[in-house]
């Protein structure tokens, strides 16, 4: 012979007059949900039914990223990645940990480094490619800490 559980159960009105034990779990009759209770807050927590969950697929998320001392990137399941990083130095070039799908895309460059005497230097984006941007400094520059940023470009696969 099969054995059968039954939870306690009572209407949407019953629940929200009723303090369930520490994890108890009870049967909302009035909206056919689960509620589960913490032995202090009227009525528990009312779990969500399959159907009232919202359609999540057109919603942008990350599926993958990576990290490194002077690198970081994310790329979306759309296919758009931000990525960004930092050096030490004069002008350089920068290889992009993900490649792109085309040279339509902006980097964002800044002096990362409170020293006044630096004002005089000036940054500029110079020559891009799909893989790797230049960046080209003026002035007093040796040890100036450079930040760059790229955000919502294609991805090349």
């Amino acid at each position: 012979m099969s054995r059968q559980i039954q939870f306690r159960r009572g209407t949407a009105t019953e629940h929200e007059n009723f303090t369930g034990a520490v994890g108890e779990i009870t049967v909302d009759t009035t909206n056919n949900t689960l509620r589960v209770h913490d032995g202090t807050t009227l009525g528990g927590t009312s779990l969500a039914r399959a159907d009232a969950v919202p359609d999540l697929t057109s919603f942008d998320y990350i599926v993958a990223s990576g990290r490194t001392d002077t690198m970081w990137w994310r790329k979306y399941k759309s296919g758009t990645v931000d990525m960004g990083g930092h050096y030490t130095g004069n002008a350089t070039t920068i290889t992009l940990p993900v490649k792109l799908a085309n040279t339509n895309y902006e980097v964002l460059i800044s002096k990362n480094d409170p020293v006044a005497y630096w004002a005089s230097t000036h940054l500029a984006v110079g020559t891009r490619s799909t893989n790797k941007f230049v960046i080209s400094t003026y002035g007093d520059s040796a040890n100036m800490r450079v930040a760059w940023q790229i955000t919502n470009a294609i991805a090349a696969d």
